[in-house]
């Protein structure tokens, strides 16, 4: 999945953004850039895609359509999986282990599972707020991928805390609204687990 332009022969990319085509929208687009090459005169259209099954078919995109697929598809097999945003821009995957009881960070895009120090410590994010969403709930797990939670705290100032809170529970309590009681347990304590375990990591 590439965008398109060959970024060795570039020499300057401008990227310009478009009106969505009908079928851009039905499909999802939520914005058409396009990348033009002043030095070679290539211009890509490049439809952003929400649509994991319209991304399978142009297989073309950078983080955010990788992610949707490979959750995909790790659901579509038949695991836990969930869409995992940072703000500072970036998204992967996390993919739920039985036998160790806990959520792994997998980056289809970096090609990497279970290294969830890789943004900050690898490529020196200043993180601020990261966010999983999977069918069953919504997770503020910003701290397991942070060594620097003081740093990451003095950050976090686009939502008061409690907000966020309360914003998460609530969409919280939307989706499990349906789910069984085991079910809901299920989900308590697993995050009642991963707080203690970032808590004392």
């Amino acid at each position: 999945m590439e965008s398109g332009v060959n970024k060795e022969n570039v020499k300057e990319d401008r990227l310009v953004l478009h009106r969505r085509h009908d079928d851009e929208r039905k499909w999802g687009a939520n914005r058409v850039e396009d990348h033009y090459c002043d030095a070679c005169h290539f211009s890509n259209r490049f439809p952003r895609y929400n649509n994991p099954e319209k991304l399978l078919e142009t297989r073309c995109g950078r983080c955010g359509e990788w992610a949707n697929c490979f959750t995909l598809c790790c659901r579509a097999l038949g695991f836990e999986a969930r869409y995992v945003w940072d703000y500072t821009d970036h998204i992967w995957t996390e993919v739920y282990s039985p036998s160790q009881q806990r959520w792994l960070h997998c980056d289809a895009c970096e090609d990497v599972c279970d290294k969830p120090l890789l943004y900050e410590i690898g490529w020196g994010k200043k993180l601020s707020y990261i966010i999983a969403f999977s069918k069953d709930e919504v997770v503020d797990v910003t701290w397991r991928y942070s060594c620097k939670h003081e740093e990451v705290i003095s950050r976090r100032t686009e939502i008061k805390e409690e907000l966020l809170r309360e914003t998460i529970n609530t969409l919280n309590k939307q989706r499990q609204i349906s789910l069984s009681e085991n079910r809901r347990k299920e989900l308590l304590q697993r995050i009642i687990k991963n707080t203690l375990a970032m808590t004392f990591q």
